[in-house]
């Protein structure tokens, strides 16, 4: 039979890939699959087929896996958001796990990883304290789908706090409001333990900053900035990293794309003397020095740049072999010019925080040419039910010969 589009056929289901699709293989080339498991029999549909690699939908479990569950959401068939709804969530986090090792090695190089034990989240849902919906052109407000265009109605969202499904089901009473909303338009919920729920949409402001409770007490930031959407977790990232700060305890720290400055203020309260917290964000910086003198670390210092940029002129000032550095970039990795910076200078303790293990592996490909060893990784699941997941990746200089 020739294989193309618009065949039935059934498979085995050998690996599930980062992106959460399962794995399966006929004729040679990889068929991906949204919706299966690791050792599942299925029946799909092929809907686009290469020379390499065919995508297909899901038609039946013929043999299901021991680790499927039913789905918590109503929406999670046709919602892009939630990659493994039906996974146990134990099983969820071994999956993850096998992934970052599997990127690494793949992308990133690395003959061998030393992996931690997972974090998992303590909820696999009601966990997001930030939630943005869609208006759509027939009064729906939700997510985007897969084809990023048609949005899905969604009257409450499995992952959200319940506060903010509380505003959402307020927002959605609300018709006078909705009805105001231009096409396309989005709202914004973002919840705080302090604050409570706060909704806004595109071009009306999100008010003042919001403050957060975290491991070293309150900070301020701004509410339409950049947070972690997992308190729970954020609160072991940062105990995590400090755990790893006090064990370097260099004379000098640089955090690269400091926010709003958790790391750094927590890297200050851990005692080391001297600390630049470096961010391109004007808001988020200004956040960052308003909560350092609000915790009352003078030794810590926020400038407004580019990482790139600030640290090369910073790390010319001090001592490289008692610096070390956290770099914690968004989701496009490290830029080419803080790689060959970092390669240049050597500090000498690198803690990478990523939510983005693809652009990860292919960093630590670069870094760990020849300057740093890949020492242990550990996976955060910061993103319960996604495909998405937090990883910590600790380098360890290479000595001169």
């Amino acid at each position: 039979m020739a294989v193309e589009a618009g065949c039935d056929v059934d498979l085995e289901i050998v690996d599930v890939a980062y992106g959460g699709r399962g794995v399966g293989r006929l004729d040679g080339m990889a068929v991906f699959v949204p919706g299966c498991l690791e050792g599942e029999h299925v029946r799909v549909r092929l809907e686009v087929v290469r020379k390499r690699y065919a995508e297909a939908e899901l038609l039946a479990v013929l043999t299901p896996s021991p680790h499927r569950v039913e789905p918590s959401c109503p929406l999670a068939d046709g919602c892009p958001g939630c990659a493994y709804q039906h996974v146990a969530y134990a099983e969820e986090v071994r999956i993850k796990q096998k992934q970052l090792d599997s990127l690494l090695r793949r992308l990133g190089g690395q003959e061998t990883v030393a992996m931690d034990e997972a974090v998992p989240a303590p909820s696999a849902l009601g966990y997001r304290n930030k939630v943005v919906l869609h208006n759509g052109p027939e009064g729906q407000l939700g997510y985007y789908g897969r084809d990023n265009r048609t949005v899905i109605d969604v009257a409450l969202c499995p992952l959200a706090v319940e506060a903010i499904n509380t505003d959402i089901a307020a927002v959605r009473a609300d018709t006078a409001y909705t009805q105001s909303l231009p096409p396309r338009a989005s709202v914004t919920f973002r919840w705080t333990g302090t604050d409570g729920v706060r909704h806004w949409k595109d071009g009306d402001g999100s008010g003042g900053p919001m403050t957060e409770k975290t491991p070293i007490g309150e900070i301020r930031l701004p509410a339409a900035g950049f947070a972690q959407v997992n308190n729970a977790v954020a609160d072991k990232l940062v105990e995590t990293a400090t755990r790893w700060i006090r064990a370097q305890a260099p004379e000098f720290l640089v955090d690269l794309y400091c926010g709003a400055g958790i790391f750094a203020l927590a890297a200050a309260r851990a005692g080391i003397p001297n600390v630049l917290g470096v961010e391109v964000n004007g808001p988020a910086i200004r956040a960052a020095k308003a909560n350092a003198q609000q915790h009352q670390q003078m030794g810590v210092t926020f400038v407004e740049g580019d990482a790139a940029v600030v640290f090369d002129q910073a790390i010319q000032q001090v001592d490289a072999d008692r610096t070390a550095v956290i770099v914690d970039p968004p989701r496009e990795g490290l830029s080419p010019a803080l790689c060959e910076s970092l390669l240049k200078h050597r500090p000498a303790g690198l803690l990478y925080i990523s939510c983005a293990p693809d652009t990860l592996a292919r960093d630590l490909k670069r870094l760990t040419t020849d300057a740093y060893v890949l020492e242990r990784c550990r996976v955060l699941d910061m993103f319960p039910r996604t495909a998405h997941f937090e990883t910590m990746a600790i380098l360890r200089r290479v000595q001169a010969s």
